[in-house]
């Protein structure tokens, strides 16, 4: 069955062609349904010419979770795929890597792929990506990683756990999370390559910390050390800036020697204000 690929999308009029032109190069047919939250930028008109079917989502009714549930309820297939508006493949086998591992692993309930850095990314956002993404050896070291902004997901695990829609930031990272705790299996291919990234200002990066911090706190069980201002904040920010600085020396890049304070303490006081949120809601719940 030829599958269906879901794109989500808001304002991204500057660069929603280059993603449709990657998909119409794709070697894999495939169909397109895109959930547009009211741009007023052009966008909607740009997918329109693709022929890409659209569905409207008000203004301000927009949450992460209830749109993907709706998109795995409008469409069918064993796999659907999902791509953000501003998550460009990078070559015509960006979808077939996707796809393709479902069909050797039963377990398997979402792939996520690569995602590289735009050309004009800051160095300090440039190196999070690459650090998150890459060969994927790194993420061997964490708790959990996912991305859903270039990724496929199976019907079948969907329909036994669908996405929360009680969380703002971080829709992804719980449902493949509670897949991996009722046994599924989740993997990274580094041969779907899109790319994808964002140059934040501090109070953007504050913003969006916070977000994944609140929305962390309610995923994941916590001992009180793993919960603790030296271990979730204090450290974190240490190693960042430390490994930002051998990053930058060793790249001569040396106007970031003095961007990783701030942007780091930017990341850990946003996410330690966010967790602190999320963790008096847990207990209220």
């Amino acid at each position: 069955m030829t599958p269906w690929v879901v794109m989500r999308c808001y304002n991204d009029a500057w660069v929603v062609g280059d993603t449709l032109a990657g998909l119409s190069r794709q070697r894999m047919a495939h169909r397109l349904l895109v959930f547009d939250n009211e741009s007023s930028d052009g966008s909607k008109e740009i997918i329109a010419r693709s022929g890409a079917r659209i569905v409207n989502v008000p203004k301000g009714a927009y949450v992460p979770g209830r749109v993907l549930n709706q998109a795995m309820r409008e469409t069918d297939g064993e796999v659907v795929v999902f791509v953000n508006s501003d998550c460009v493949p990078q070559d015509d086998h960006w979808l077939e890597e996707l796809v393709a591992p479902f069909a050797a692993d039963p377990a398997l309930a979402a792939v996520f792929g690569r995602q590289v850095p735009r050309p004009e990314c800051w160095p300090l956002f440039a190196k999070d990506t690459e650090d998150t993404f890459g060969d994927g050896s790194r993420q061997r070291f964490w708790r959990h990683c996912f991305s859903m902004a270039s990724s496929a997901v199976r019907r079948a695990a969907w329909e036994e756990m669908p996405f929360r829609e009680d969380i703002q930031y971080s829709e992804d990272v719980d449902w493949t999370w509670r897949q991996r705790q009722a046994g599924r299996t989740i993997r990274y291919t580094p041969k779907s390559v899109a790319m994808h990234s964002h140059n934040y200002t501090l109070r953007q990066f504050h913003k969006r910390q916070f977000g994944e911090g609140k929305a962390e706190a309610r995923i994941f069980d916590w001992t009180p050390w793993e919960r603790s201002l030296p271990r979730y904040s204090l450290l974190p920010f240490a190693r960042q800036v430390v490994a930002d600085w051998r990053w930058a020396l060793h790249h001569g890049r040396f106007g970031a020697l003095g961007h990783s304070p701030l942007l780091r303490g930017a990341q850990m006081l946003g996410r330690r204000k966010g967790f602190n949120a999320g963790w008096r809601e847990r207990g209220a719940t």
